[in-house]
Formats: C-alpha cells, sequence, structure tokens
C-alpha cells in the first residue's frame, strides 16, 4: 500500500517558493535595468521613425522659404522687376490701372509697396475660400503687378498658384488646408521632445566633453556614422528648436497663446478699425504714408497700405524702424480715412513681454532675429533633418540586426 511522502510535498512547496522568489528577482532586475536613458532612447526613436519624412519635407521647404521673395523675383522677373524711370505715378491712378485688368471685382485689400526702385507695386485682392474650411484665415489674394513709373500693368497672378506659395503650404500644411495644418503643428511639438531628447542622449561626462563635439579620426564606418549623427544633432539643436517652438505658434496658435498669455498678456491685433463720421473725400495714400513717417522721427520704411474697407473703415499702414528684426515689418498705425487722425500705434519696440514674445515668432523661424547669419543657419539647419534620419536610420538598422545575432546565440543555450 502506497504511503504519502510529507518531505517530499514539502520539498515540493519549498521549490515552487524558490522558483516564484526567482522570478520576481529577475523581474525587477530587468526593471531597474530600464533606466531613463533607455527609455528616452526610445521615446528619441520612436519619434524620429515616425514623423522622419515629415520632418525632412519640412526642413528642406523651410530652407527654400528663408529666401522666398528673392526667389519669386529671380523666377518671376517679367512681374515683379522694373526699370526706375523717373518719379512714381499717384496711387489711386495706379490702383485704378489694376482695377481694370484684374477679375476680382471687389476693391482692392491692400498696396505692397516696392522695397527698392527696381521692384513693381503689387495691388492685392482678398478673395474669400467657399465652405466652411479655414476659419482662422479664410482668404488668399490675388496680384496684379504695376510698373509705379509707367502705370503700365505688368501681369496678374492668383497668389496661391504661384510656386514660392505652393512650397508655403506644403511646408506648414502639405496642401491639405486646416488638417495639414494641424498635422504639421503636431509635428512640431514632436520636433521639441525630439531635439530635448537628442540633447539628452548626446549628454557626455565632462571627461569626454571635448570628444562630444568632434568626429573621430581613422575610426570604422559605423563610428563615423555614429558621430555625424550626434555632431550634426548637437551642432543644430538650438536652431531646429527655436525653429519648431516657432512652427508650434504658427500651426497651433490656440495652444501656443495661450501658454503665452498666462505669464503675460497677449493682445490681439484689431481688424475692425472705423473712421469717424464725417465722410468726405478720402485721403490718398501718399498723404497716409506722410502721416506715418511724421510719428516715427528715427525713420521708418512704409511697406504695406492697408485700404479702408467700406467708407466708415481706416487706413492700416504696416512699416519697418531701423532696429527691427524681421524684413517685413511690424510696426502699425492705423489712420482716420478723412481726417487724417492717427487712431492707434503698435510699435514692436513698445510692446509687453507677452506680445513682444509673439512678435519674436517669425524671426526666430526664418532666422532674421540674427541678420543675414541667421538666416543663413537656418537655410543649413533645414537640411539637417534629411541627414539625421539617414544615420539614425543606419545606427538604427545595425542595432536591429546585431540584436538579432545576439538572439540566435541565446535561445540554443537556454
Amino acid at each position: 500500500m502506497a504511503t504519502s511522502n510529507p518531505s517530499a510535498a514539502g520539498n515540493g512547496k519549498s521549490s515552487d517558493l524558490y522558483l516564484t522568489d526567482r522570478r520576481e528577482t529577475d523581474a525587477l532586475k530587468r526593471i531597474s535595468h530600464v533606466s531613463l536613458r533607455k527609455i528616452l532612447l526610445k521615446i528619441h526613436l520612436y519619434i524620429a521613425l515616425g514623423i522622419g519624412i515629415l520632418l525632412v519635407l519640412a526642413g528642406v521647404t523651410g530652407s527654400l522659404l528663408v529666401y522666398k521673395q528673392a526667389l519669386d523675383k529671380w523666377l518671376n522677373p517679367e512681374l515683379l522687376l522694373v526699370t526706375p524711370e523717373g518719379n512714381y505715378k499717384p496711387y489711386f491712378d495706379l490702383i485704378k490701372a489694376a482695377n481694370d485688368v484684374s477679375p476680382i471685382k471687389d476693391p482692392p485689400h491692400h498696396l505692397y509697396l516696392p522695397r527698392n526702385e527696381e521692384d513693381s507695386l503689387i495691388v492685392r485682392y482678398q478673395v474669400k475660400h467657399p465652405g466652411e474650411g479655414h476659419q482662422a484665415h479664410n482668404h488668399h489674394f490675388y496680384e496684379v503687378m504695376v510698373n509705379p513709373y509707367s502705370g503700365n500693368v505688368l501681369g496678374h497672378r492668383d497668389r496661391d498658384n504661384a510656386l514660392m506659395t505652393i512650397i508655403l503650404q506644403l511646408h506648414y500644411k502639405l496642401l491639405s488646408g486646416d488638417n495639414g495644418k494641424l498635422v504639421m503643428g503636431i509635428v512640431a511639438l514632436l520636433a521639441l521632445i525630439l531635439t530635448v531628447t537628442g540633447i539628452y542622449l548626446w549628454w557626455p561626462k565632462l571627461s569626454h566633453l571635448k570628444q562630444a563635439f568632434v568626429i573621430k579620426r581613422a575610426a570604422s564606418t559605423q563610428r563615423f556614422n555614429y558621430d555625424l549623427h550626434k555632431t550634426t544633432g548637437i551642432y543644430s539643436a538650438v536652431i531646429l528648436f527655436a525653429v519648431a517652438l516657432s512652427g508650434v505658434y504658427f500651426n497651433l496658435p490656440q495652444i501656443f497663446k495661450p501658454v503665452i498669455n498666462y505669464f503675460s498678456t497677449v493682445t490681439e491685433i484689431p481688424r475692425d478699425m472705423k473712421s469717424s463720421g464725417n465722410a468726405g473725400v478720402a485721403l490718398s495714400p501718399e498723404n497716409v504714408i506722410g502721416i506715418m513717417q511724421a510719428q516715427f522721427p528715427g525713420g521708418i520704411d512704409v511697406q504695406r497700405i492697408f485700404l479702408p474697407a467700406g467708407k466708415d473703415g481706416a487706413y492700416m499702414v504696416s512699416g519697418h524702424q531701423p532696429a527691427e528684426f524681421t524684413e517685413n515689418g511690424r510696426t502699425l498705425v492705423w489712420v482716420d480715412q478723412y481726417s487724417g487722425k492717427v487712431i492707434d500705434i503698435r510699435d514692436p519696440h513698445k510692446l509687453n513681454a507677452g506680445d513682444a514674445f509673439i512678435n519674436l515668432q517669425l524671426a526666430l523661424h526664418n532666422g532674421e532675429i540674427l541678420g543675414q547669419t541667421g538666416q543663413i543657419l537656418v537655410l543649413i539647419a533645414g537640411f539637417t533633418p534629411l541627414g539625421l534620419m539617414i544615420t539614425g536610420v543606419v545606427i538604427w538598422l545595425r542595432k536591429r540586426k546585431s540584436g538579432k545575432i545576439e538572439a540566435r546565440r541565446v535561445i540554443p543555450s537556454a
């Protein structure tokens, strides 16, 4: 008759407890080995793989847009360049010449004044987008180019059909309206995380600081590729962070502005300034230019004249003061179209901290904050996502390959 063996049963329970404790210990060891660096490395990798192509597209198109006005003139000299010959014709005459050929029968929206003596005058007409889309910017412009000296019309175009405008729309909204704008806004947010994690992963010990900034000489192909990735990333990190941050502002202002407003008040630019009720003969653009120039004895380059919208509308004039960062000036003056009274002035040199920071975003995005040097740096930095993507994919594929080889070694022994 068989009898039970208490000792064997006890040994079985002890063995089970031992195995359970061993598994828990191994699990804790594996968790402890998952360091912050490994977590950030995974985040960095998955973001790069997820949005790499879009970052390359944004970077290359952004480089082209740094000099978009110069490129537009080079591509369309017959529209945008003239031979200087005497004085300008009166602006009202130039507007009439543009109205005669424009297919848009609404009054012009604003005048884009010549920046140089060989530039044409551009009369722009606002064209509204149909439907419910483009709510934040529900229009584009039709342009008529006029020789300001002779009054002859040089040509006209839908601005959305111009090559540089197509590149711009590809850059910030993938030619896909508001949905594309949202996607590229999310890409800009992820690019910020990608840049920060990249800096953390690059950060060396003090004893290795010098080596972290250079590519090792006579290194293997793998080491050269790795050094190229990290040095390209760290040298371009500040520029890429600034460009991505300003990209968040342009594409996701509904998120960006409230955050800035939490720290310092952000005020919107008014769009519905009104003239006095004393209707009469409207002032000419020449008169308004003189009024604006009188407000800034230190000098101002008047660049755009926004024409009054209806009989009660006011002029809005934009210009560039000598100390402004951007080529397109951010100084605004509103003028009563009848009395010439200055209704309001928005001087970028007198803004509060929140408005001043918002005002800097374009200069950060295209590099103008550092002048010509900054633009060149942004131009070069625009191509770094392509290099980082190529070198990063090579590193990733090599690690995957080595991981599979190691797995083949471990499995038989297990």
